[in-house]
């Protein structure tokens, strides 16, 4: 075999872990709250001292690597995620780029930051003028040829968890899970707020473009790896500079057709992420877009306007203060997550996380603190939201 991979974690911890993420599913619970993070490679390449570049030198580089953070998480970090079963998911990974990029925003490649993008339309007239790339070009081309490079290498890959025999399975090629409002951001900028201003016409055909080309794309890359793309997820992290709306306007049809042609019916499969203050768009996301979900919301949301406004209406993940988790003390941390606790569990469907996106450096005290919360908490009874 050309990798092999020996993970200290049980069957029984694994069951556990399944039995929560399942109960949180049914917006129950199983033992106690589920607890997951978003721990990204750029939590890892410190810890590893190796430049963030290193991760995308090559697909057998990423997979590697790939392979050995997954090793440091399931055993250093308490959380249940991650290892649900004897099979751990890789693949193709370039930060919130890909799906800007294909679509013609230019990537940065830094050597110790993540991959950003620079916008590549400066004028109405090019914004008017702009035809989206055809599926699976530019770097979904690069993401395709990656996920059949690392199929391969996980055919050369034995897992084991101690006597047990695992297996590492690359799943769907993946996207950014960008919005087409964001994607729209990366081409054009900020200025893209003046615009849908000064011209709502051309950024709505503009937007169009974008979803009709996104739902295309996305449908291409289904076809290859023969994946059914369900319940999906967008984010919608620069919506929060708008107003209702606005939202309701220029964000919330589009979001709407993508999750319609998937399949997901409102309340059913569409999940939604937003890193920063979204209380004013609580309303317009469960009733006019109808998430399901609210997947690692901003810490800068209260548990108790996050109970009342959302509370029983959607499953909720989050919303620990990063900086917190980064800067804080072990106490201080276990605090914040008992009051997430207090607040939100009642509700039902609630699992516990960060909100969003933990910083390099985090100590693994600090994301333990979350699980012995939860531990400490234990089964909520799911009532009725905060009024």
């Amino acid at each position: 075999m050309r990798f092999t991979l020996d993970i200290d974690y049980s069957p029984e911890q694994m069951e556990q872990s399944r039995r929560r993420n399942e109960a949180w599913a049914q917006r129950g619970y199983a033992d106690r709250v589920a607890v997951g993070f978003c721990l990204v490679p750029r939590y890892f390449t410190p810890l590893f001292g190796i430049p963030y570049s290193a991760i995308f030198e090559s697909a057998e580089e990423q997979y590697r690597w790939q392979l050995e953070f997954l090793k440091y998480r399931i055993e250093r970090v308490p959380e249940d995620i991650i290892c649900t079963g004897t099979t751990l998911g890789v693949g193709p990974y370039f930060d919130n780029v890909l799906d800007s990029g294909a679509f013609g925003a230019e990537v940065i490649w830094p050597e110790n930051e993540t991959l950003h993008t620079r916008p590549t339309i400066s004028t109405v007239d090019q914004m008017r003028a702009y035809e989206p790339p055809e599926p699976g070009t530019g770097l979904w081309a690069k993401a395709i040829d990656w996920w059949r490079t690392m199929r391969e290498l996980a055919q050369q890959t034995r897992l084991t968890f101690g006597r047990i025999e695992g297996r590492v399975d690359v799943g769907p090629i993946p996207t950014s899970g960008l919005s087409p409002h964001m994607i729209a951001v990366d081409l054009v900028g900020v200025d893209f707020y003046w615009w849908i201003l000064e011209c709502p016409d051309d950024c709505h055909a503009f937007l169009a473009k974008i979803t009709r080309a996104l739902i295309d794309a996305h449908r291409h890359l289904a076809r290859i790896d023969g994946c059914t793309r369900g319940a999906t997820g967008l984010a919608e992290d620069s919506a929060q500079v708008m107003s209702a709306d606005q939202f309701r306007e220029f964000c919330v049809p589009y979001d709407r057709a993508y999750f319609e042609a998937f399949g997901c019916p409102p309340g059913q499969g569409r999940g939604m992420h937003m890193c920063g203050q979204s209380a004013h768009l609580h309303e317009a996301l469960v009733d006019d877009l109808g998430i399901s979900s609210f997947d690692l919301f901003g810490y800068v949301v209260p548990p108790e306007v996050a109970a009342r406004n959302l509370g029983g209406r959607v499953h909720l993940w989050g919303n620990i203060d990063p900086m917190l988790m980064l800067k804080g003390t072990k106490a201080q941390v276990k605090a914040a997550a008992l009051h997430a606790l207090e607040v939100l569990a009642p509700c039902g469907g609630f699992r516990l996380g960060d909100g969003a996106n933990v910083c390099p450096g985090t100590p693994l005290e600090n994301l333990a603190a979350l699980t012995e919360a939860a531990e400490e908490y234990g089964v909520p009874h799911p009532g009725r939201p905060l009024q």
